[in-house]
């Protein structure tokens, strides 16, 4: 099999993976979010600048309309219970 050092995965194909095990979402979030397209000026911030960058990506890493704009999400899943 060759697997791709890196692939594009949509979010409903996840959902779509998540439906084949006995498993319930608890969030799917953006880890990055934007991070990569302005990685060189969030580098550059100074501790305060980076603390509000935090905040600002806080609020949004959950927001479905914004999840597919990131490079790497998280989808936490919870087993159900039989």
């Amino acid at each position: 099999m060759i697997r791709h050092l890196f692939e594009l995965v949509r979010t409903e194909e996840i959902a779509s993976l998540d439906a084949e095990f006995p498993v319930e979402r608890i969030k799917l979030v953006a880890t990055d979010g934007a991070t990569n397209y302005k990685r060189e000026y969030i580098d550059a911030m100074d501790d305060e600048t980076f603390a509000k960058w935090m905040d600002y990506h806080f609020t949004i890493c959950e927001r479905s309309d914004l999840i597919g704009a990131s490079h790497h999400t998280l989808d936490i899943i919870r087993r159900k219970e039989a």
